[in-house]
């Protein structure tokens, strides 16, 4: 004959059970993959932040380098090239491009619909910034090189 306790113990798991996966588990896992989703655009938006940065960090005003030899920037140039790189991509739009001296700093928003939203807002607002500074490139190279060694 079976018994009754151990039967009982076994109905009780299957109600603890048809209780907790609704209740802990599915909210649980909805949170991973909106986080996942989050994280993936957040990584591509500092991406498109860094490239557009350093596209406008090349805008070199050339009237000034021809005239005098130095390297500045030219501001209206860099300012388009940033927002042309960051308008590339879909959703994200550009907030502030600055240009100070040598350095262009960039800041872009972009606003992510989350796609399991029943726990928390339906989408979230992420912003990545980036600096890249002008930099004239070598005169010859450097006497503090290793030199090359064979392996053989």
């Amino acid at each position: 004959m079976a018994n009754p306790t151990l039967t009982r113990q076994a109905g009780q798991v299957l109600v603890f059970f048809a209780l907790v996966l609704p209740l802990v588990l599915l909210p649980a896992a909805a949170y991973a993959v909106d986080a996942a989703v989050t994280a993936s655009e957040h990584a591509r938006l500092v991406e498109v932040t860094v490239r557009a940065a350093e596209d406008a960090a090349e805008q070199i005003d050339v009237a000034a380098l021809r005239a005098g030899g130095t390297l500045i920037l030219d501001v209206t140039a860099a300012t388009r090239a940033a927002q042309d790189d960051v308008m590339a991509e879909p959703g994200a739009s550009v907030v502030t491009v600055g240009v100070e001296g040598g350095a262009v700093t960039v800041v872009a928003a972009e606003r992510v619909a989350l796609p399991l939203d029943f726990i928390g807002p339906a989408a979230v607002m992420m912003q990545a910034s980036a600096t890249a500074r002008i930099a004239s490139g070598y005169d010859s190279p450097s006497s503090r090189l290793p030199l090359p060694v064979s392996t053989f």
